[in-house]
């Protein structure tokens, strides 16, 4: 559970930072769409969560398991054809750059721990 509240944690603070620049370099794309898909992003990370919580306490179904995959893939439909539809093709690839956000956070997380791992071993 603590990882779990220090990637959204992060992916919080990478959200503010976006909405921050977005708005310092005036453009749409950024502070509109990438900062709408980063909060997208972290709304189905924590949809994810609750999904394997209710599973592994419930012991839930295959049939759970798939609507829940299925909810988070209409979410991330409907975000990016609203992106498409409302606005072009620029705004939809900034909220498609913004439902990256978790990702990126695992993989910043991931890398700074082995980072440590490799000083730890190697620069004693």
């Amino acid at each position: 559970m603590e990882e779990i509240k220090k990637i959204i944690r992060n992916s919080i603070m990478t959200s503010v930072v976006i909405l921050v620049y977005g708005i310092i370099i005036q453009s749409k794309e950024v502070y509109i769409g990438m900062f709408s898909g980063s909060l997208i992003s972290i709304l189905c990370f924590y949809m994810i969560y609750i999904d394997v919580k209710t599973s592994i306490v419930k012991g839930a179904n295959f049939k759970s398991g798939v609507l829940g995959y299925l909810k988070r893939y209409a979410i991330y439909l409907l975000v990016l054809a609203g992106a498409s539809y409302f606005y072009d093709l620029a705004m939809m690839l900034g909220t498609a750059i913004g439902l990256l956000n978790i990702k990126f956070n695992i993989l910043m997380m991931v890398l700074y721990k082995n980072l440590l791992k490799w000083k730890k071993k190697y620069l004693k």
